[in-house]
């Protein structure tokens, strides 16, 4: 508004004057006559000049305005990515910290669930399937609550088997395991593949890739077997059901050479075998063959 107000008063301050001037000298002479023509042809150019500037402002205004929508375009684009983040990698790939995040897998109902995300081991973008760090949740408990989770997702906690098939059967992911004695102790055992099957199949433990680490391989003799718990018996231990002997769900054999979900402590074979620990965590992190895989599909 202020620049057409002042582009008006340019106009009067430059006409009013010629326009004066030029009447006041129509006695005198052809040569102001003359004079005075000259004087309303430059005005008349001069103005038509600032009519063609105001226009291309008009023009670069419309322009930026067509910019800013496709900015905005761009940034809702953006923030719908985000809501939709399918693992740890991308729900806390701006923050870089660890803690509770939201993200969404077209295979469990596409409705979004929170998760924690452990951006501290090996760069991070882990996503936290099981923690024991006390004995303020109790682990023995039924099919039911083993299939959709319990606990606190930033203390002792279990995601559930529906999620762990869901993220285990979208895309390849490694599995990081972390073991704590009560001596201070730290072990780790990490495996580059890691599959759960469906509740149709038993929620097996399908797959379980190469190991590496310093706990001792007690998991890969589970490959294979579906989960138990304490009303579902799947084991092949035909005297008992090893859940309920060891009160909480794993995929046991007959009965285990590890499980962390026991009575508070948890168990692995590699560290000994009758040794309960202090804390145990669990996580899982797309492989980079399945970040390939995803970022192909994005294109």
């Amino acid at each position: 508004m202020l620049r057409y107000i002042l582009f008006l008063l340019l106009h009067y301050l430059l006409w009013f004057p010629t326009k004066n001037v030029c009447s006041e000298a129509l006695d005198s002479s052809t040569i102001y006559d003359y004079n005075c023509d000259v004087q309303i042809d430059v005005v008349k150019t001069f103005i038509q000049k600032l009519e063609a500037v105001q226009k291309r402002e008009d023009d670069i205004l419309a322009q930026m305005s067509v910019i800013e929508t496709k900015l905005q375009s761009v940034e809702e684009q953006q923030s719908v990515r985000k809501s939709v983040s399918s693992s740890c990698l991308e729900a806390a790939a701006e923050s870089f910290k660890s803690g509770v995040y939201n993200i969404t897998l077209e295979k469990f109902s596409g409705t979004p669930f929170a998760v924690y995300c452990n951006e501290e081991v090996d760069y991070g973008g882990w996503l936290v399937i099981q923690r024991r760090v006390s004995d303020a949740v109790d682990f023995n408990r039924d099919w039911r609550e083993y299939k959709n989770g319990f606990g606190v997702l930033d203390e002792n906690y279990w995601i559930g088997l529906e999620k762990l098939h869901a993220l285990t059967s979208s895309c390849q992911h490694e599995l990081y395991i972390e073991l704590q004695r009560y001596s201070g102790e730290s072990y780790y055992a990490r495996y580059s593949e890691f599959v759960v099957g469906s509740e149709s199949e038993g929620y097996p433990l399908k797959i379980l890739g190469t190991y590496e680490g310093t706990a001792g391989d007690s998991l890969k003799k589970h490959v294979g077997m579906k989960f138990t718990t304490r009303d579902q018996d799947n084991d092949n231990y035909s005297l008992n059901n090893c859940a309920v002997l060891y009160k909480g769900g794993w995929w046991f054999t007959k009965c285990a050479y590890s499980h962390l979900n026991t009575a508070y402590g948890g168990n692995w074979g590699g560290i000994s075998v009758n040794e309960t620990l202090k804390s145990t965590q669990m996580m899982i992190r797309p492989t980079v063959e399945c970040l390939m895989r995803m970022s192909l599909k994005a294109k």
